[in-house]
């Protein structure tokens, strides 16, 4: 399934660089296009119902992934605040740099990365965190540099947090 090529508007985040986007004649389109850019090199946006699909289609033939139905596990993640969402015309959309598809299960870096971060931004700044480069972590981007220096990414959600509202 295809990521979704085009989010929705929403007040201008501290972390895109939308800078394009910045003029009092930009329309809804071209905040959602600058979105959906940030989102494009960490795998794109999809759907609960795409992201379910996706889920599906890993677990055919695996041992080691959960019997829970892929619709129902998408929902509890995203009432949990398990996941980061972005809001748009379609509906909520999730990143997918946040799943581990192959064991249809959240990567396991969010949870204590979500723990450092929610309360310091709102959906949408929390969602582009994670894909804009990073100064704490030498310009990296957090989506990427997780996998390889979750300590590092760890403390950099520490210091931005710290940063946006002082503890």
């Amino acid at each position: 399934m295809p990521a979704h090529p085009m989010p929705n508007s929403f007040q201008s985040s501290p972390f895109v660089d939308d800078t394009a986007v910045q003029t009092p004649m930009a329309s809804a389109d071209e905040h959602w296009a600058a979105t959906a850019r940030a989102f494009a090199d960490t795998g794109g946006l999809v759907s609960g119902d795409e992201l379910a699909e996706l889920l599906r289609q890993h677990a055919v033939g695996q041992e080691n992934v959960s019997p829970v139905d892929p619709v129902s596990l998408v929902a509890r993640w995203i009432v949990t605040h398990s996941v980061v969402t972005v809001d748009s015309p379609w509906g909520r959309l999730l990143p997918l740099f946040q799943f581990d598809l192959p064991r249809t299960a959240v990567h396991a870096g969010m949870r204590p990365l979500l723990s450092e971060l929610r309360g310091a931004f709102d959906d949408t700044e929390l969602a582009t965190w994670f894909v804009t480069g990073n100064d704490w972590l030498s310009g990296a981007c957090p989506a990427h540099a997780m996998h390889t220096d979750l300590q590092a990414v760890r403390q950099a959600a520490r210091s931005d947090r710290f940063v946006a509202v002082g503890f």
